[in-house]
């Protein structure tokens, strides 16, 4: 493992409850216009994750090496399967596989993501798609995928090495970038913002909260939302 580190707990603890709408919003503000993983939508809804990146990039499959022929074997590639990669992330990782945004293939099923979720990972995050998608969903592990398919992986894509930066869904992914997930999708966000963006998150979602509630009590949107100086300086009173 090549300095792959764990979310730690109280940036963990910050974000778990933190929506990517929020996150993305926060992200922005300092620069980064898309963070969010493009076509990964949730296996399961009502399902929450944050982790860290375990990265997979893949290639096209090519017939003579990937077992397509009739009576062929396949070829693996030299130390890294999509075993070897399951086999390898580490307990509170995400598995992110650059699937090629390939909606064909699966890069993942029920018994590979119940052994993610035995190894004590996070999540699968793949701009390929799944397969086996109730037994998936079974397990319990929060999967984030391009849609359902039941075409297997070798017939289009293979591994070719892992924790390594990866594009997935359009979106660059570093080993132990933080992943945050919920039924919008996936967000990445660089590891070395990560507090930062975990605490200014938090505080925005209190202030949006409080500003909800004006408009619940009947409240106009001008003077609202956005909040003007005076609404600002009532909630930071109250927040003391």
């Amino acid at each position: 493992m090549t300095g792959w580190q764990p979310v730690p707990e109280r940036i963990e603890t910050l974000l778990s409850s933190l929506t990517t709408a929020t996150l993305a919003g926060q992200l922005l503000s300092r620069g980064l216009r898309d963070q969010f993983i493009a076509g990964a939508v949730p296996v399961a809804r009502g399902r929450r994750m944050v982790g860290a990146a375990w990265t997979a990039r893949t290639i096209p499959s090519r017939e003579d090496l990937d077992g397509l022929w009739p009576g062929s074997k396949p070829v693996p590639s030299p130390g890294v399967s999509l075993f070897d990669v399951v086999e390898s992330t580490p307990e509170g990782g995400v598995l992110v596989i650059d699937g090629r945004g390939d909606h064909r293939t699966a890069t993942g099923g029920d018994i590979l993501v119940e052994r993610l979720r035995v190894r004590g990972a996070r999540g699968l995050v793949t701009d390929a798609g799944v397969r086996d998608v109730a037994g998936v969903s079974g397990t319990g592990l929060p999967c984030w995928s391009a849609g359902a398919t039941a075409n297997v992986s070798r017939a289009f894509l293979r591994v070719i090495e892992q924790d390594v930066p990866i594009g997935c869904g359009a979106t660059a992914v570093f080993p132990s970038d933080v992943l945050v997930g919920d039924d919008d999708g996936v967000i990445v966000i660089p590891r070395a913002m990560a507090e930062e963006v975990a605490e200014a998150a938090a505080e925005q979602d209190r202030l949006e909260e409080f500003i909800a509630q004006k408009v619940r009590d009947g409240a106009p949107l001008r003077g609202t939302y956005p909040p003007s100086p005076e609404l600002l300086a009532e909630f930071r009173e109250r927040t003391r």
